[in-house]
């Protein structure tokens, strides 16, 4: 709790407001929580393909092997370059490309909080449906995403919670279907996981948000890793419960399952299913496609659809969202971990033997003075 204590005084001199003090320890504590989970995935994954793993200082980690060093920090590794990171985290830019090579994307519109009106337009007469508003670039982790937007008032203040996180907004149209992760490296498809979204399970004592907390509290003491991020009550389970006549304050029936949100990101490995064997051989070739028209190299695609073992389509499904920075962590807290694809070794492999994302430590200035000499 000493670093936690320390992180916690720095914050509060820095911001010298008022803070959501649970809030922010439970946050600190999460965030340890990840540091740990990928310094013992890298350790393992590294010893696995006969390499040493090193902490390298402010969080990342050295991993060597035959005078070569691949610099790893929790899921980045160094494959794609910032500038790719950049445009493909500009998830309006994404689907501007999406759209110019003719493949599938959500119907969508841009705005400010100055133009909200055009998202309005967008939702009352366009799509007359569920709509989701996040925003444009700058985030990750379903951050500043809310979803199950069916009014004018609703739409407004997602775009304000969106506006936290970027004065550019994007709203579109709400995909019906399962979310799945489907990962590439250098153009080679190497897993998929369905992410389904979470859920609590009442007790007929306990209000949803109590079962929010316990929870929450399970990720961080169990002894083998649930989740590495917090469960929330925010806009997007509020529109979820309240499609359902619930409030964070009810109370479920005992044995009554309920999913919590739409966004799948805060779910646990309960939630997680390999279908890596189940992917539409079409699917499988689009994405690699598609990675290679980006150029980008080690890549997640997140694709919605109703049966993933078909083609995407328009009554199928579509490749929603383009990662750069995937996280690794998602194909391993799966819930049959005896179908858990080694996502890091795999990369680590990949890394040293094509010599991209590493660097060369065998020889110092004074060794290829001698050599030149």
């Amino acid at each position: 709790m000493g670093v936690v204590t320390d992180q916690l005084f720095r914050l509060f001199y820095r911001t010298r407001f008022y803070l959501d003090v649970p809030g922010l320890v439970q946050l600190l504590k999460f965030k340890e929580l990840r540091q740990r989970y990928y310094q013992d995935l890298w350790q393992g994954s590294a010893a696995a393909i006969g390499a040493q793993a090193q902490p390298w200082g402010f969080g990342f980690c050295r991993v060597n092997r035959n005078g070569l060093a691949a610099v790893v920090k929790q899921s980045s590794v160094m494959l794609d370059n910032h500038l790719t990171l950049e445009v493909m985290g500009n998830k309006a830019l994404v689907y501007d490309f999406l759209a110019e090579k003719g493949y599938p994307a959500p119907r969508h519109r841009r705005y400010t909080m100055k133009c909200v009106d055009l998202a309005e337009q967008f939702l009352t007469a366009e799509i007359q449906g569920p709509v989701v508003v996040k925003p444009a670039s700058g985030t990750g982790g379903g951050r500043g995403v809310t979803t199950g937007i069916v009014d004018t008032a609703a739409l407004r203040r997602a775009s304000r919670l969106a506006a936290r996180f970027d004065t550019e907004l994007l709203v579109e149209e709400q995909i019906e279907g399962q979310s799945y992760r489907l990962l590439y490296l250098d153009g080679m498809f190497i897993d998929a996981v369905r992410r389904d979204p979470p859920t609590v399970t009442g007790t007929g004592r306990h209000t949803i948000t109590q079962l929010v907390a316990q929870e929450n509290q399970r990720r961080l003491t169990r002894p083998v890793a649930r989740a590495l991020s917090a469960l929330r009550i925010d806009q997007d389970c509020r529109n979820k419960l309240r499609e359902m006549g619930l409030k964070p304050s009810s109370r479920l029936d005992d044995g009554r399952t309920i999913e919590l949100k739409r966004a799948v990101n805060e779910n646990c490995s309960r939630g997680n299913h390999n279908v890596k064997d189940r992917v539409h051989p079409g699917t499988i070739a689009t994405g690699a496609q598609l990675v290679a028209d980006l150029g980008v190299q080690f890549a997640g695609l997140d694709v919605l659809c109703r049966n993933i073992a078909a083609p995407l389509g328009p009554d199928n499904g579509l490749i929603s969202e383009i990662n750069t920075t995937p996280g690794i962590h998602h194909h391993y807290l799966v819930s049959d971990r005896l179908k858990c694809v080694p996502v890091a070794e795999l990369v680590l492999s990949h890394m040293f033997e094509t010599r991209q994302g590493v660097m060369n430590m065998a020889h110092g200035p004074a060794e290829h003075s001698r050599k030149i000499a």
